[in-house]
């Protein structure tokens, strides 16, 4: 009787006997677990930044400058800094439509929001995106603010985003001002992580400095207010009111943008990538698995004689099967593990270029999800290297091997 660690003894010994063979398959096993990982954490990544983004993102309606609406979705979605502004009389304009009795489109609550690029600032090497609101009327960024300080940002104060470094108690200086960080937010995956939220007194005193600074105005009319969030009330149609709104605010610069439209761009965007992936994993599973098979298949003429003297040593054909079983279990964990190693250090540091790039929220998985991912690659992976040896394992297996071999 044949030890029962044979299998794996001689197969770890028959792969270090053929290494490049086997370099070949655990590279293409390498792939498959890498792409695998990797596009399973993109996917995940972009759905949770895609939910966060619908989940922050509580207007019906954004008012914006005619013209800026691109400007708009790359400071929620990559937080490029970005300076524009709305007319000065925007929001008269849009109270007294509200006010108009022959016309009801259900503004329930209305909040204006400014937007500041910086020169530089202390926090970074690369200019950021700051970020005003009224307290007294905001009703989307407030609630998440509050939830990192508990309360009500004071003038002079700030709240930083998940990648602006700082800690509360520091101090950051923007537009030759030095601010308090009060608090940090936790990571959305839209551009908030790169922004820097502050009360409307503070950011109109950093829209003054920076006039100051530059010598010139920021808007032609003196405007300092870059959006207008619209929340409508139960029942009225988001779709319905921005076509009345544009009917009568476009003459004056101002277009109204309903917010449903931009997340649906991104769960279409969304959608397209993920077929994508879909078809790029599927592409390359299917070449792992026809790579793998022939590279077990096709050397079994030469192992004949190998075979051979397994059987008169007393190894069952069942033996032989496992054998060859036991060197894809091998080279497949191997493949499997390093691939999913290397697509998670990937990962780690190429995930800020993604956000950057494909212009989509875009959210890490936490440390559970990143595990669970990671045992579910290396589990497929070395599931589809075994899978595939099966024609080559039952090969080995037949006994028209050990009788070719024999008459040898």
């Amino acid at each position: 009787m044949l030890n029962k660690n044979l299998n794996l003894n001689l197969a770890l010994k028959n792969i270090k006997k053929r290494p490049l063979r086997n370099f070949c398959i655990i590279l293409s096993i390498l792939i498959l677990a890498f792409l695998l990982f990797a596009g399973s954490v993109l996917f995940m990544g972009l759905s949770d930044g895609a939910a966060s983004i619908a989940n922050r993102l509580g207007a019906d309606i954004m008012l914006v400058p005619s013209g800026y609406d691109p400007h708009t979705g790359s400071v929620l979605l990559s937080g490029k800094p970005s300076s524009f502004y709305l007319p000065a009389d925007a929001l008269d304009r849009l109270k007294k439509i509200n006010l108009n009795p022959d016309i009801d489109i259900g503004i329930a609550a209305m909040s204006p929001q400014t937007f500041l690029a910086t020169i530089n600032a202390s926090c970074c090497s690369y200019p950021v995106q700051l970020i005003g609101i009224d307290y007294t009327s905001d009703f989307i960024v407030k609630p998440w603010l509050e939830s990192a300080i508990h309360r009500e940002l004071n003038d002079g104060e700030i709240i930083v985003g998940y990648h602006v470094a700082g800690q509360p108690g520091e101090t950051l200086k923007f537009w030759s001002k030095d601010l308090l960080i009060a608090g940090r937010l936790d990571q959305t995956g839209m551009g908030f992580d790169a922004a820097v939220f502050m009360n409307k007194n503070t950011i109109n005193m950093l829209a003054l400095e920076a006039e100051r600074i530059l010598g010139r105005k920021l808007s032609n009319d003196g405007s300092k207010i870059s959006v207008i969030m619209l929340k409508l009330k139960p029942g009225y149609d988001s779709v319905a009111a921005s076509i009345e709104l544009n009917r009568q605010l476009n003459d004056h610069g101002i277009y109204a943008l309903f917010s449903k439209k931009f997340v649906n761009n991104i769960g279409n965007s969304l959608a397209f990538i993920a077929s994508i992936i879909k078809i790029i994993l599927f592409i390359v599973w299917g070449f792992a698995v026809i790579i793998t098979a022939l590279l077990f298949t096709l050397p079994l003429a030469e192992r004949k004689g190998e075979m051979a003297i397994l059987r008169v040593l007393g190894a069952s054909r069942n033996k032989l099967t496992g054998l060859i079983l036991s060197e894809a279990l091998l080279t497949s964990l191997y493949g499997a593990i390093l691939g999913a190693v290397l697509a998670a250090a990937a990962v780690y540091a190429l995930s800020p270029l993604v956000i950057e790039k494909l212009k989509m929220p875009f959210l890490l998985p936490d440390i559970y999800n990143l595990i669970l991912l990671f045992i579910g690659a290396v589990l497929i992976t070395v599931l589809t290297g075994v899978t595939a040896s099966g024609y080559a394992a039952f090969k080995a297996g037949r006994s028209d091997i050990y009788e070719a071999a024999r008459a040898n």
